[in-house]
């Protein structure tokens, strides 16, 4: 798959399925209880063509003493070597030297050139020598720190050595190696041209996964109007830095950028690690809205965020502290379980693109599970595969929390989309509101035509009944010389008659509205209630004493404040109607003054009307039995009585009597 680790691809699956056994295996077969492993031939024959050879089974090792690395130690003490026993080579986390030592053979009658591929970007010191039959070194490789790319001896992001054998030629390769960052070596034998497919099939492998990240980040900034900046950014942050991480544990950054600093390898790589658990954080606690859901739980992440965040300043100048760099490690996976756990709050509370998130978050989780394997098990699980694990899997989590914000993207334009809808369901709604509206005021019109129409017709009647009026009035005099009180009953009735035709010829008000006189409150006049009682008893005292019904009135000193001909109809009509249908014995009309409101009753002792009755007569248009009328009396009293501050009640129980009482707003005493 790549060049730390030629012909191994397969291992990336297998450590995909084991990998979550291998940390409770860690502490039931440690690997110094293994079997040791059995070696084929003592010298490892060289490749030829296209093709590498990892001589794991064939090598020897020596854990050296001192800080330094000294060729004449191990050579002095080849007794000490023991074969590795372990499936890869991994001797765990040392400050002390590592050497390795395997014997190669060319197996062709031929001259040629090999390479040694140590297949890693940077140790603190490394020295590859060959060493022939007379005990004789030579020096292949030979490089520390603060060597750059530039002087090493073959081309390439990680340490690889040049090998030149003769024809038929059995030597010995003698490597050491000083590192802070673990002694994991993953030897390569290869030839030069597979070294190249390897490697470039390697760079091919970070750069496409580098790429599609750096896409997905662009493609979050562009949404980040329609997420939200702190998701969309909290997720750049995370996928950014997941980027720049594999970027310098391949070594990209000091072969390109930082070429002169190789000793900022392991500081930049504490920072990001520690940057990319923050921006994590962040990330999860925006998507599950923690703050909001779950405040105490919040203000925890926060504190963890700030405790990651002072450990990335102390890394800056305190990143050789052995206690410093494994309480990072310790706090990667507290931060990953953390993280898992809030994509688990976010999943049972149905947060949107849940399903993604908490998926990333499992990958998450199992990315520092084999990590931590590696760490606890050396040798059993090779480092090069759980990197390149790390590679992959960080793509796929950075996929998963692109799919949750697209999800979540989605979701909130379905919203927005529901929203528009509505308004243009409440657009439309106003248009046809605007339309009945229009049709409503063309409807107004036409009734407007109509009742000016009617008007004018009314005034025409009017008109034509003034002159009959002006005759009767002219022979009213010779009556009066006869009959004194029948003159003055049918002046009474005359005047009546003048007033409802001096209505009828009244001009129409002033005003853009043609009806504004039939408003109730138009022609509203201040008078004594007397004056429409004694004129009502004037017109009807002649009937009454013809049926043998007294009737009398009570007027008071109330004064009111209405229309004066709507209230000599409304009581004359009530007075009208107890005098053919109550069967009374005696009517009253009187009227009284309480405050704002005058009350003016036509009571009667008569039959009296049951509760259905009742409720009959308070309909307009209602009229009694056997009543050969059209209603229009109790119609022109409802109308009357629907004028503001007007009102109408009726009192009644059978063999007990009417009392209709008219309410209307009271004048000045």
């Amino acid at each position: 798959m790549t060049g730390n680790h030629h012909g191994t691809r397969q291992w990336l699956a297998r450590s995909c399925v084991i990998a979550a056994l291998l940390m409770a295996l860690a502490g039931l077969f440690p690997a110094s209880a293994q079997e040791p492993r059995s070696g084929g031939s003592e010298a490892v024959e060289l490749p030829s063509g296209n093709a590498h050879a990892q001589p794991f089974g064939q090598m020897r090792y020596y854990i050296g003493d001192g800080d330094t690395l000294d060729l004449s130690r191990p050579l002095s003490a080849r007794e000490e070597f023991k074969r590795v026993d372990t499936p890869w080579i991994d001797f765990g986390d040392l400050d002390r030297p590592v050497w390795l030592l395997v014997q190669v053979h060319n197996p062709s009658s031929r001259a040629g050139e090999w390479v040694i591929d140590i297949q890693r970007p940077f140790v603190d010191e490394l020295v590859v020598a060959k060493v022939d039959d007379a005990a004789i070194t030579r020096t292949l490789l030979d490089i520390d720190n603060s060597t750059p790319f530039s002087a090493r001896p073959v081309a390439s992001q990680y340490l690889v050595a040049p090998l030149a054998m003769d024809g038929g030629e059995t030597s010995e390769i003698l490597i050491g190696m000083r590192s802070s960052t673990g002694s994991w070596m993953p030897v390569t034998f290869a030839t030069p041209e597979r070294m190249r497919t390897a490697h470039m099939q390697e760079a091919r492998f970070n750069w496409t996964i580098n790429g599609a990240i750096l896409a997905l980040v662009i493609a979050a900034l562009f949404m980040g109007r329609l997420v939200g900046w702190p998701l969309s950014l909290g997720f750049a942050g995370y996928a950014g830095l997941s980027a720049l991480f594999v970027a310098n544990n391949e070594g990209y950054l000091h072969r390109f950028v930082f070429t002169k600093a190789m000793w900022l390898y392991e500081p930049i790589n504490l920072v990001l690690l520690c940057g990319m658990m923050i921006a994590l954080l962040q990330f999860a606690r925006t998507f599950a809205d923690l703050e909001a859901s779950h405040p105490r739980f919040a203000r925890a992440v926060k504190f963890l965020q700030v405790g990651l965040g002072v450990l990335l300043a102390f890394s800056l100048f305190a990143w050789q502290s052995d206690a410093l760099r494994w309480l990072i490690f310790a706090l990667v996976p507290v931060a990953a379980l953390t993280y898992l756990a809030i994509a688990v709050l976010a999943w049972r509370s149905n947060v949107l693109g849940a399903v993604p998130f908490i998926a990333g978050s499992a990958a998450i989780a199992f990315t520092v599970a084999v990590m931590a394997a590696v760490l606890l098990m050396p040798g059993e699980v090779p480092m090069t595969i759980a990197l390149d694990y790390l590679h992959a899997t960080l793509l796929f989590e950075s996929l998963a929390f692109f799919i949750a914000i697209v999800v979540r993207m989605l979701a909130m334009q379905q919203d927005l989309n529901r929203s528009l809808s509505a308004e243009v369901a409440a657009t439309r709604e106003k248009l046809e509101l605007a339309n009945a509206l229009q049709e409503s005021r063309s409807r107004y019109d036409a009734a407007r035509g109509a009742a000016e129409t009617m008007r004018a017709r009314l005034q025409s009647t009017s008109h034509d009944l003034q002159q009959p009026m002006i005759a009767l009035r002219q022979n009213l005099s010779r009556i009066a010389n006869r009959d004194a009180e029948a003159a003055g009953k049918l002046e009474s009735a005359l005047d009546y008659l003048e007033a409802v035709t001096a209505s009828g010829l009244a001009e129409e008000p002033e005003g853009d509205d043609p009806l504004a006189g039939e408003k109730p409150d138009e022609g509203a006049e201040t008078f004594p209630a007397s004056l429409v009682l004694r004129n009502v008893a004037a017109m009807f005292r002649g009937e009454a004493d013809k049926a043998g019904i007294a009737l009398r009135i009570e007027p008071g000193e109330a004064s009111v404040h209405t229309d004066p001909v709507g209230l000599m109809r409304a009581v004359s009509n009530l007075v009208s109607n107890a005098l053919k249908h109550s069967g009374a014995s005696e009517i009253v009309i009187a009227a009284r003054q309480s405050g704002e409101k005058t009350r003016i009753a036509v009571g009667d002792d008569g039959k009296g009307m049951s509760e259905e009755q009742i409720g009959a007569f308070g309909k307009p248009g209602a009229k009694g039995e056997g009543s050969g009328g059209h209603g229009l009396g109790l119609a022109l009293v409802h109308d009357f009585v629907s004028a503001p501050g007007h009102a109408l009640s009726v009192e009644s129980a059978p063999g007990e009597g009417t009392r209709f009482t008219i309410e209307v707003p009271a004048g000045p005493r």
